[in-house]
């Protein structure tokens, strides 16, 4: 797992969000997976989003992410993993439910591209949920679309917006569609609800959904969601 230019521009366009966050956990100690031509053309990037960065300042010598988090303006960010072989802080296996040690412990939470990978999604969806506190930033960069055995799951918009929007009460301060192969083409995507069949939509080569939700200060009742185009 890791940062490549797609995840790495989403979080800088998010940390406009980070308000007052104290600290955050990622699933997954990420890497940054940019080299040479692509580091330097993801550097250029950032300047659009009122960054001006150096190399120096984004890379560390193990090759994780802590330094861009930090150079992007985040609090520290821990990592919870199901073994400790990467160095994450915290262990635990995402398919099963949160620990009371971790609930509402983060004020951001990041899933650069974990969930996929575990195979009771909704259970790991619901640890997101649960380990933010309230008014706490998740940040969600997972396959959508064209990317066929990368993980168990290809993730459509109804999960951020029928479940981190309708069923739990987040505020959504984006939620968008990018493709690998041209990173910088940003397609909203809107709420399916009442859609016919959803919303629905294809595309051609691997896509990445992007969404960024605010937890609710209180808490409103909870049912399991069901897709928008059954509503």
């Amino acid at each position: 797992m890791g940062i490549s230019l797609v995840p790495g521009w989403f979080l800088a366009r998010q940390a406009k969000n980070l308000g007052d966050a104290r600290n955050g956990v990622i699933l997954g100690r990420q890497k940054l997976h940019l080299q040479g031509a692509r580091l330097q053309r993801f550097l250029r990037g950032l300047r659009k989003y009122g960054y001006d960065l150096t190399e120096e300042q984004i890379t560390q010598e193990d090759g994780f992410t802590e330094a861009l988090f930090a150079a992007l303006g985040y609090p520290p960010i821990e990592a919870l993993d199901f073994t400790d072989k990467e160095g994450a802080q915290h262990i635990h296996d995402l398919n099963e439910p949160v620990p009371d040690h971790l609930r509402e412990r983060f004020d951001i939470v990041i899933d650069g591209g974990t969930t996929e990978h575990i195979f009771h999604i909704g259970q790991a969806i619901e640890t997101c949920f649960h380990m933010l506190r309230p008014g706490g930033l998740m940040l969600s960069i997972v396959s959508c679309d064209g990317w066929f055995g990368h993980g168990f799951f290809q993730t459509g918009p109804d999960v951020p917006w029928r479940y981190w929007h309708h069923a739990r009460g987040c505020e959504m301060l984006e939620v968008s569609v990018v493709a690998r192969h041209r990173p910088t083409e940003i397609i909203p995507i809107d709420d399916p609800t009442g859609r016919p069949r959803g919303g629905e939509r294809s595309f051609s080569g691997p896509h990445m959904i992007v969404y960024a939700a605010r937890k609710p200060l209180e808490a409103k009742s909870y049912s399991v969601p069901i897709q928008g185009h059954y509503v």
